[in-house]
């Protein structure tokens, strides 16, 4: 009260000018306000401070605020929920009427919020999948590609490159004979390129014309060599396939022949595992009629006319001989065929009937 009073005073010009000699009549430094409250406290009197004494008041020594100046002063914190509690209890204490509507009020929403969650929560999921599904039949499907149409050439270029695969690519073997190994060697010698001033054909022909007994003889012995080393090699090649691959790749080679007109040749893989041909009766009586002699000195074109004659002329009981003979050779290729090549064997082709040849 008597520090209190002790504002409410009038002030001199000296203490104005002075808070220091105010502050004398305090009881003690701790229970002098704070520069706001003194301020606000004289102006509403009437006395006005003036500003070396706001100064000289906001720069009073620790012993008589008990903090500094320039830290702020931490306001003190409240909780909400215990201002909350104490706001609850006061209305509680003033109105039990307005306590019970609140605490009921308090029961109905805590009952609301799980329906509100548990429908809130299939809702969404129904958006997301009803989204998903707009957008995969937005995404727009890749257009089919048409098929391509074959030409009848393009076809026919499939077909041959499908048989050179199956005809099986001979290794190249050595120079067989003494031009070849003249021709090989002079090649290795010159390296240059074909057009570009002498080939090694024309070099190695002149040179093989030109050429002593002796040295043909040196080009013959190197070639009789290279004919063996040829054939074992030849024979290693092709007992590495089996000879069930043997035989398809000499089908392959028989199309390739008649179907290609580049005059590559393709001859007939020998091998001794393959399983000779059938004959029939009339093959038979060509065999016999050709191993007796009588044709000698006749051209095949001739001699065929004259053995198909007589073939035509005999009777059924002449031409037994030769059906039961087939017969017989068939039934041998039948064995073999299931033996070597594991597989049975195939329909002939009904005979009397003309082959039906492609257009080109």
């Amino acid at each position: 009260m008597k520090a209190w009073y002790h504002l409410s005073q009038p002030l001199s010009q000296e203490t104005r000018d002075c808070p220091a000699l105010w502050c004398k009549g305090l009881p003690s430094g701790r229970s002098i306000p704070r520069s706001s409250t003194l301020s606000t406290t004289h102006l509403r009197a009437g006395d006005v401070m003036s500003l070396q004494a706001h100064r000289a008041l906001a720069r009073l020594p620790k012993a008589h605020t008990g903090r500094t100046t320039s830290a702020p002063r931490k306001k003190a914190s409240t909780p909400k929920a215990s201002t909350a509690k104490t706001t609850i209890a006061k209305t509680t204490a003033t109105d039990p009427a307005a306590a019970t509507e609140e605490s009921a009020a308090k029961k109905t929403k805590a009952k609301a919020k799980p329906k509100s969650k548990s429908k809130s929560k299939p809702r969404t999921r129904a958006k997301s999948t009803k989204a998903r599904k707009k957008s995969k039949k937005a995404k727009a499907k890749p257009a089919k590609k048409k098929k391509k149409v074959v030409t009848p050439e393009e076809k026919e270029r499939i077909i041959l490159k499908e048989l050179k695969l199956n005809a099986l690519k001979i290794p190249k073997m050595a120079p067989a004979s003494a031009f070849s190994v003249l021709l090989a060697e002079r090649a290795k010698e010159m390296k240059v390129a074909v057009g570009a001033g002498r080939s090694p054909a024309t070099e190695s022909s002149s040179m093989y014309r030109a050429f002593t007994p002796e040295e043909r003889e040196h080009y013959n012995h190197i070639a009789n060599q290279n004919k063996v080393a040829n054939k074992s090699k030849y024979k290693e090649w092709i007992l590495s396939h089996t000879p069930s691959q043997i035989y398809e790749a000499n089908r392959a080679r028989r199309s390739l022949k008649s179907r290609s007109n580049s005059g590559r040749s393709w001859p007939k893989l020998q091998d001794e595992r393959l399983v000779l041909r059938r004959r029939n009766a009339y093959s038979g009586f060509v065999a016999q009629r050709y191993s007796s002699g009588d044709f000698a000195g006749l051209n095949i074109s001739e001699s065929g006319r004259l053995i198909g004659a007589e073939w035509r002329a005999m009777s059924e009981s002449d031409k037994e001989p030769f059906t039961k003979e087939s017969e017989r050779d068939s039934a041998r290729y039948e064995q073999e065929v299931k033996a070597v090549y594991k597989r049975e064997v195939r329909p002939r082709k009904p005979s009397g009937q003309p082959k039906v040849v492609k257009a080109a």
